[in-house]
C-alpha cells in the first residue's frame, strides 16, 4: 500500500502555487473580456437605418393605420364592426413578431 500523499510514478504532477495563480489570472482575463476591443459605435446600432430599406417603416405605418381605423370604427359602430380590422391587426402583429 502506498501512503495517502504519494500518488506513485504514473500520477500527474500537481501545479505549483504560481502556476495555479497564472491559470486563475488567465481565466479571469478571459471571463472579463480583457482581450476584447470595444465597438466603434458606442450604442451598437447596425449600419443601416432600423426602419428603412426592407419596408419595415411601411409595415409600421400600415399597422398604425389599422389601429386608428379599428378605433374609429369601434367608436362609430361598435366592436362587431371593428372585429375584422382587429383580426387583421392581430395577424399583422403576429407576422411582424415572427418575420421581423
Amino acid at each position: 500500500m502506498m501512503p495517502a500523499g504519494d500518488d506513485g510514478p504514473g500520477a500527474a504532477e500537481r501545479p505549483t502555487a504560481e502556476e495555479r495563480f497564472a491559470r486563475t489570472r488567465q481565466a479571469r482575463q478571459v471571463f472579463s473580456g480583457a482581450e476584447l476591443t470595444p465597438p466603434t459605435d458606442p450604442i451598437g446600432t447596425p449600419e443601416r437605418f432600423v426602419l428603412g430599406p426592407r419596408g419595415e417603416l411601411r409595415y409600421l405605418v400600415a399597422l398604425s393605420v389599422l389601429i386608428v381605423l379599428a378605433a374609429l370604427v369601434w367608436a362609430a359602430w361598435g366592436m362587431g364592426a371593428a372585429t375584422p380590422l382587429v383580426v387583421l391587426l392581430i395577424v399583422g402583429l403576429l407576422a411582424a413578431w415572427l418575420l421581423l
